[in-house]
């Protein structure tokens, strides 16, 4: 009974004082989790620039404030640059930029999210996929209309010409319509030829991390639980600070604690310890598939996969469901080709299914942000681990990015690839996500493209954007430095600690409280 009772006091211990110390780490967890769960809640709304840390303000053009530029006039004059905070356009070959976003373009620091561009002279078609949904430029009135399609506001992520049709590529699915100057397009999800044996260990953690591995009815039990979670935060403070407060107030004036005082602490006590135990099981499953979510944990799990047999997600009959990432078309074998979650997917929208592709290219975790056909037979392949030329037919890669520092296996590149620029005199320049617009050599470009003052001056970040950056710990990296990849993990462990010490303190006290009215009964 002496060591049980040692056990107890350290037990009460770790509960106590880590928890106390961490109350503003997991109260700001259990908020923004609860809302990053449902994004389509925060699209319209965003962050103003004087509560976003400096490090996130944009500068030459970085952090994916520009993926592209498109030529739209017969030399280099007139151009068109787009990315996140929606689209530019200069006629002074990139001296000065103005905003090109008149007529319905979205608003939204979320939705005017331009992840590509298409325009063919010919057709004089300008389109432009955003986060809020397709976009067409009317030549005639200077604006921007907005283009049905079968599911409303679906982000696009991809505009693909494929020989004599478009095809939208979005997440879960893709759009296809007869090129014209007006498309009409329609929905279509074609086969793949073989089901996933396995699940990447990633996935598994992140959709039990928010419950989507059950749907909509797992995120709102997981919701539950980050509101319980939020409420110990609240109830914690108050039995810790009670006692104080009657301290100070009974030496200050000699009156005893009031009745409510009294009344609110025994219930915060009781519920406390009661919706404590029972959301602890799903509380301990977020704190443990979380720790593994960030470096330096993250490379535990890396490259795991999970049979899809031992896999308990809820079925889903669209195979692409919140897959894809990137597509292009391959003009030489008449294919398109997916960059999905899963791997290198190859097929047509008509007839056979997709069949997975293995790419020589390394892809690093966040998806090709680079994906296209420079030439028939040559493909452009980049990401946060590099920018090659890859070849299918003789499995040739060779770089564009000269980079002074190669990286290391699993290690990101030295300049974060998040766009590619070829100018019309054939000049090649790579945007990266922290360094902004470079030369192949990775010599920083500041006189390049000038990035305009109402870019610096008035950017906003997407609530969501904001919440994540919070939820992961990267928003005080001005503060801490690298240190922050830490922050998680350790919040993490610390968080398992403290809930595994309160489950134990529960049935302790349960237990003993049993026992001594066993023992008073028998006397």
């Amino acid at each position: 009974m002496r060591k049980e009772s040692r056990l107890y006091r350290t037990s009460r211990w770790i509960h106590k004082y880590p928890g106390l110390i961490l109350l503003l780490f997991f109260a700001w967890m259990s908020i923004s989790g609860v809302m990053l769960n449902h994004p389509e809640l925060l699209r319209n709304f965003s962050v103003p620039q004087w509560l976003v840390p400096k490090h996130y303000h944009p500068d030459n053009w970085n952090r994916r404030t520009l993926k592209g530029i498109v030529y739209t006039g017969e030399g280099r004059d007139t151009l068109i640059a787009y990315g996140n905070q929606g689209i530019y356009r200069s006629t002074d070959r990139g001296v000065n930029f103005s905003p090109f976003m008149a007529g319905e373009f979205p608003v939204a620091a979320w939705k005017k999210r331009t992840n590509h561009l298409f325009f063919d002279s010919e057709l004089r078609l300008l389109l432009s996929a955003t986060n809020g949904g397709l976009l067409k430029y009317d030549f005639e009135d200077s604006t921007w209309r907005k283009v049905p399609l079968p599911d409303a506001s679906v982000p696009i992520l991809k505009i693909v010409r494929a020989e004599n049709r478009l095809v939208l590529a979005a997440k879960s699915g893709f759009y296809v319509a007869p090129l014209g100057s007006n498309p009409l397009f329609e929905k279509r999800l074609p086969e793949r030829a073989t089901e996933e044996e396995h699940v990447s260990m990633i996935r598994v953690f992140l959709e039990l991390h928010d419950g989507s591995i059950w749907g909509l009815p797992g995120k709102l039990l997981w919701d539950a639980a980050g509101i319980v979670m939020l409420f110990l935060c609240v109830s914690a403070f108050y039995i810790w600070y009670y006692p104080k407060k009657w301290k100070w107030r009974y030496k200050r004036s000699n009156r005893p604690a009031r009745p409510t005082d009294k009344k609110n602490r025994r219930f915060f006590f009781r519920y406390h310890n009661t919706l404590g135990w029972y959301a602890s099981f799903v509380l301990v499953v977020i704190a443990f598939t979380g720790t593994f979510l960030r470096p330096p944990l993250m490379m535990v799990i890396a490259g795991a996969e999970l049979p899809k047999s031992y896999y308990p997600a809820l079925h889903d009959s669209n195979p692409w469901k919140g897959k894809i990432r990137n597509a292009f078309y391959d003009s030489a074998r008449q294919r398109i080709v997916l960059d999905c979650t899963d791997g290198i997917w190859t097929g047509t929208l008509a007839g056979e299914p997709f069949r997975k592709e293995t790419l020589p290219v390394r892809i690093f975790a966040m998806g090709a942000t680079v994906f296209e056909e420079e030439e028939p037979g040559v493909w452009l392949v980049g990401s946060f681990g590099g920018l090659e030329r890859f070849e299918p037919e003789t499995n040739g890669i060779s770089s564009v990015m000269q980079s002074k520092n190669p990286s290391r296996p699993g290690r990101p590149a030295s300049t974060l690839v998040g766009g590619y620029i070829v100018s019309p005199d054939g000049d090649e320049y790579i945007v990266g996500h922290y360094k902004g617009i470079s030369d192949t050599k990775e010599n920083r470009k500041t006189d390049l493209f000038a990035m305009p003052e109402q870019i610096r001056r008035h950017y906003r970040m997407p609530l969501w954007n904001f919440l994540f950056e919070l939820h992961n710990g990267r928003l005080f990296k001005g503060v801490v430095g690298s240190f922050y990849m830490l922050i998680i993990p350790l919040g993490g462990i610390f968080g398992l600690l403290i809930l595994l010490s309160g489950v134990f303190d529960y049935w302790y006290l349960k237990i003993a409280g049993r026992n001594n009215r066993n023992h008073e009964a028998k006397e």
